[in-house]
């Protein structure tokens, strides 16, 4: 599936957002196991200035040493996560997005070619209350939905997916929509 998926990413051009300040990055990274393929998210610290408790990918604001924002995923996923950099394959770009925050995000699918256990992994516990997996499968048959929302007059479309004791909402989860749209071809 990864091999295939990386070619097609490859082949479409990505929606980018025209904006040169206030970038980020997100790092969606896929590990296989034997439920198949999973999604790793982190759970934020409550105790944090914004996005506190809320499940997110790895990621944050490009610096000024990185000389592009796939470098910015990859640095905050190592940061972050725990995960070596070397084992990091990036698969392709997903659309950017706008954040809340007007920050332009750019996200990159990454396969962890490790045999990477969660449990192992030596997260950033100034910023990470815990690190999880979600097999791919699991999104297609829970009972997610999403809401239309009015901010500063504008309608936005906010999709919300339940796990166990936690919900993945917000910019994750319009990022995770993108991505379960496009590798629901490769499941079929």
């Amino acid at each position: 599936m990864l091999h295939k998926l990386k070619k097609d990413l490859n082949k479409r051009k990505p929606i980018y957002i025209n904006q040169e300040e206030r970038l980020a990055a997100v790092m969606i990274p896929i590990i296989k196991s034997s439920l198949g393929y999973e999604i790793i998210f982190t759970k934020r610290l409550s105790t944090l200035p914004t996005h506190a408790g809320e499940v997110s990918f790895p990621g944050g604001l490009k610096e000024k040493n990185d000389s592009s924002l796939e470098i910015t995923a990859i640095r905050e996923t190592v940061e972050e996560i725990g995960i070596n950099a070397g084992h990091i394959e990036i698969i392709g770009r997903l659309d950017d997005e706008m954040s809340i925050h007007k920050f332009k995000v750019a996200p990159f699918l990454g396969y962890i070619n490790s045999n990477t256990k969660i449990e192992d992994l030596n997260f950033q516990k100034s910023e990470v209350e815990r690190v999880f997996s979600v097999p791919i499968e699991y999104f297609f048959t829970c009972q997610h939905w999403r809401e239309t929302w009015v901010r500063k007059d504008d309608k936005v479309t906010v999709y919300f997916y339940p796990y166990k004791d936690l919900i993945i909402w917000g910019l994750t989860g319009r990022i995770l929509s993108k991505l379960l749209k496009i590798v629901s071809e490769y499941l079929k």
